[in-house]
């Protein structure tokens, strides 16, 4: 059975700032309406979106716009209207955001090519975004849909890299564990001749 976040005990949360109910949701969903509306203004004024963070409701605002997408927890429907104004997602970026969509076509191509997802981290953006994928997913950041594409295509949870990385520490560590035992067998035998 392929791994699942809800099949791993973890609760499934809704997008940051959804709450429970029909009227706290539409409540919130107003919210964030206007709010993306008053960064609409600040960039028909200024030119881009790029609102100090330490500056009122709209800077904390913008600030939980990139923790929760960093965090791979605000909904897509929202990471879409954001990019289609050119939000950055951080705040030294230089470039566009590569949205999940695309990296997860690049890793489908990648498998296609090397028959496994297990791209190094040291192979650029896409190592980095399958290494980040990963972690989110142990720490049970990563929503239910994406878990479910990225197994859908077959996708390695704990690569042969780490889990032989991880049984070469514990042999090692056993292998410390009855050198010690040794030395001090030896110790103990030579102080009793």
């Amino acid at each position: 059975m392929s791994p699942s976040r809800r099949s791993r005990g973890s609760r499934t949360t809704p997008s940051v700032g959804l709450q429970e109910g029909s009227l706290g949701r539409r409540n919130n969903i107003a919210q964030w309406n206007a709010c993306f509306n008053e960064l609409l203004k600040y960039k028909a004024e200024h030119g881009d979106c790029d609102f100090p963070t330490r500056q009122g409701k709209l800077g904390t605002w913008v600030g939980t716009q990139r923790s929760a997408y960093w965090a791979d927890s605000l909904a897509q429907d929202r990471i879409d209207r954001l990019n289609s104004i050119g939000f950055k997602w951080s705040l030294g970026q230089t470039g566009p955001t590569v949205p999940w969509k695309s990296r997860f076509h690049e890793l489908v191509q990648y498998k296609a090519m090397h028959g496994e997802c297990d791209v190094p981290v040291k192979q650029g953006r896409l190592g980095l975004w399958v290494h980040r994928q990963r972690t989110n997913y142990r720490k049970n950041k990563l929503s239910q849909d994406r878990v479910d594409c990225l197994n859908d295509i077959g996708f390695d949870w704990t690569p042969l890299r780490e889990v032989q990385g991880r049984e070469k520490l514990q042999c090692h560590g056993r292998l410390d564990s009855v050198n010690s035992f040794n030395t001090r067998q030896s110790t103990a035998t030579a102080t009793y001749q």
